[in-house]
């Protein structure tokens, strides 16, 4: 009898560590109220976050009855300067616990909340704990419950929180092991009536993880594994979920699990120089954070196909059957950039592709760029904007 070949083999070591406990499926979120009987909770969410939480009909009893501290004005990418005026508003206030009620961007506030108000951060500067991050190495955070209502960032999993400081154009990270949530419930049913542009933005926010965790160097079987069930998951719900074709429930489903598996999967690669593009994108331009993600995606595949190592030749098969190529994918990448118009609705946010071409210098964030499997020169990032901006 003969043996089928062993799938490929990475050469480099690897490590997994991700502490989070997971619920998953519809209805998993009535289990907040026996989990936190009679906690005192800090609970972070949008104005819309606070008013779908309160007249959920599984939640809104609890949270008529239970003592709720409300932090309710998180906007879309989180100000540096806001925060620190939560920051300073909760100095004096007691609580068990923290819930994140809502999207990627209350998720990542909620946890940088949970740190500055944790010993021993209290008192300190939020930006001198963004720019020491030794600061909080050793804090001991109140458990962190985050409950997302978008399908996108994976940050109820993740050690990671975005903040933003929009006056100087500029992104901070705030990253550690004392950054990841306790427990994340993850209820797809809180994500069926998210309006189809933010489903769009957050869906490619988790395709494009998934995707930046397989061309990544620290990619490992565990994170190959959770990105190429992600992109299956992806490829398979986000166009026709945009083009709301039936059945849209199982698409929310399948989303969400997607966005779940990918922040598994940066939890422990990180993302990579799409994410490290992309920054700029937002900061100067506006673009949401999911497309300017994607907008460089198939060309950033492009780059990195010629480093194969077995891995594409994995995910082609994985996507499109035993006979699939690595360069199979291309189509694949091409094609839902144009279902889903990405290139065209980025384009509508940059003035021209001289504006584009200048933000190259801020596009290379350590930590970011230098995760990618193919390596950078120096005409790198230009040949993929180019490549990015011209293919319509």
């Amino acid at each position: 009898m003969t043996l089928p070949s062993p799938p490929f083999q990475l050469s480099t070591p690897w490590r997994w560590h991700n502490p989070v406990s997971i619920q998953f499926g519809r209805g998993v979120r009535q289990q907040i109220p026996q989990r936190l009987p009679g906690a005192a909770c800090l609970v972070v969410s949008s104005a819309r976050g606070r008013q779908q939480l309160s007249t959920d009909p599984l939640l809104a009893a609890w949270v008529r009855r239970a003592p709720l501290i409300w932090v309710d004005n998180i906007r879309a990418n989180p100000d540096l300067r806001d925060l620190q005026r939560c920051i300073d508003s909760l100095e004096r206030q007691h609580f068990d616990a923290v819930i994140a009620y809502g999207g990627g961007s209350v998720i990542d506030a909620a946890k940088v909340l949970t740190i500055a108000l944790a010993e021993p951060c209290r008192g300190l500067s939020l930006h001198g704990l963004l720019t020491n991050p030794e600061r909080y190495d050793a804090a001991q955070p109140k458990p962190l419950f985050a409950v997302p209502t978008t399908s996108g960032t994976g940050s109820e999993v993740t050690p990671f929180a975005t903040v933003w400081d929009h006056q100087q154009q500029r992104k901070y990270s705030l990253t550690g092991p004392a950054v990841f949530p306790h427990t994340a419930w993850i209820d797809p049913e809180l994500t069926d009536t998210v309006p189809l542009d933010v489903t769009l933005a957050t869906g490619l926010d988790a395709i494009n993880q998934a995707a930046e965790s397989i061309w990544n160097r620290h990619a490992s079987a565990m994170t190959l594994n959770l990105a190429t069930r992600a992109l299956q998951l992806g490829f398979a719900a986000l166009p026709p979920l945009i083009q709301q074709h039936a059945p849209a429930l199982r698409y929310r489903e399948c989303m969400a699990e997607a966005s779940l598996l990918a922040g598994l999967a940066i939890s422990q690669t990180r993302t990579a120089l799409c994410h490290s593009i992309s920054y700029p994108l937002t900061a100067h331009f506006g673009v949401p954070h999911g497309l300017a993600c994607a907008f460089t995606m198939p060309a950033v595949l492009r780059h990195n196909l010629p480093a194969e190592d077995g891995r594409f030749a994995h995910l082609a098969c994985a996507v499109l059957g035993p006979t699939a190529r690595p360069d199979d994918l291309l189509p694949v990448f091409d094609q839902l950039h144009h279902n889903l118009e990405v290139r065209e609705r980025v384009r509508r946010y940059i003035p021209s592709w001289s504006a584009l071409l200048d933000l190259a210098p801020e596009m290379i964030t350590p930590g970011r760029a230098d995760n990618v499997l193919a390596g950078l020169e120096a005409d790198s990032v230009e040949k993929i904007l180019r490549g990015a901006w011209q293919s319509i």
